[in-house]
């Protein structure tokens, strides 16, 4: 089982309560497993006091079939009063080769904890040769919504730097 790795590096700009969150999955290719590491800057998180929050993620999703896959993703900001931490686990399934369904889980701590649950679409289509863009929106209970604009380009066929613009709203008591 020959598995192929991907390391996405990530330039993030990121608005609302927000954190370094995972590139979606596009392409699902059986028995691939994707490995990403982001960076995000100028956070803005409502109770933190100022926009310049940074923060980072990791992230990795392993194709089950040819049109599922798994994801967990891990992200931290650096916000002003206290980190706020973002546990994600989730299975993406193929629609058709544009459109990927998810359901993802979500751990949140900052201060206390909250758990959450997300549902929603992914848009992909090959922009050129070497840029694919894609779009996500996803609603759920506690993740009240999620939302990506971004690109991937491909550096080389195993390495690719994303873009994006992202924005994720979090209903967290603390």
């Amino acid at each position: 089982m020959k598995k192929l790795v991907l390391l996405s590096l990530a330039a993030t700009v990121i608005t609302g309560s927000a954190f370094a969150a995972s590139v979606p999955v596009t392409k699902i290719s059986d028995n691939s497993t994707k490995i990403q590491a982001d960076y995000a800057f100028n956070q803005r998180v409502s109770n933190s006091g100022g926009t310049n929050n940074d923060g980072f993620g990791v992230g990795i999703n392993t194709a089950i079939s040819d049109k599922t896959a798994l994801q967990y993703s891990y992200g931290k900001v650096n916000a002003k009063h206290g980190d706020i931490k973002d546990h994600r686990a989730g299975v993406t399934y193929a629609l058709n080769n544009n459109v990927n369904a998810y359901a993802e889980g979500t751990y949140i701590k900052a201060g206390s904890h909250e758990v959450g649950a997300q549902v929603g679409l992914i848009g992909h289509t090959q922009l050129t040769n070497k840029v694919e863009g894609f779009a996500k929106a996803g609603f759920g209970d506690d993740v009240k919504q999620s939302y990506q604009l971004g690109a991937k380009y491909a550096l080389t066929p195993d390495v690719n730097v994303n873009a994006y613009y992202g924005y994720d709203k979090y209903s967290v008591d603390s």
